[in-house]
């Protein structure tokens, strides 16, 4: 019985801690609508970045701290017409970027940007739904710029 209790105990606990993790399904911080047409102008928005939750320790191969919900959750539509869809961010301290797309597939990076930036570059880009986590390599918060351009 002792051992049941310890294992249903270890199970909710682990259950808690998965629920922090980052997840498309969570509503975004900001949500927003625009078009690949709108993004031939590069679009810029203000986020603080970084966050309470590890990315290493919710699985992923990467370091970095976000918050649960997607800072931005962005419905883009009349994207086929576009080669690429560029996504970046300029921040006050080392930031990362993780974004999951319109067909559910997840990207992370680390200073492809350059200077402490992340840069993700998603090619034939789907219209749909995109969610966008801006963090911090480390657990501090920063001041960021989120950049999205079409190609």
């Amino acid at each position: 019985m002792k051992k049941l209790l310890a294992a249903a105990f270890a199970l909710i606990a682990t259950a808690g801690v998965a629920a922090a993790c980052p997840a498309w399904q969570n509503a975004g911080v900001q949500t927003g609508y625009t078009t690949g047409q709108d993004l031939w102008t590069p679009n810029s928005y203000s986020v603080t970045a970084g966050g309470d939750q590890s990315l290493r320790n919710c699985g992923w191969n990467h370091s970095g701290y976000v918050i649960s919900r997607p800072d931005f959750e962005f419905q883009i539509d009349g994207l086929e017409q576009y080669r690429r869809l560029e996504i970046r961010v300029n921040g006050s301290c080392d930031t990362v970027l993780l974004v999951n797309d319109a067909t559910g597939n997840w990207y992370f990076n680390d200073d492809g940007w350059g200077n402490l930036n992340p840069l993700i570059n998603l090619q034939n880009p789907r219209s749909g739904t995109y969610d966008i986590w801006v963090g911090t390599y480390g657990q501090n918060l920063c001041g960021a710029t989120l950049q999205m351009e079409t190609f």
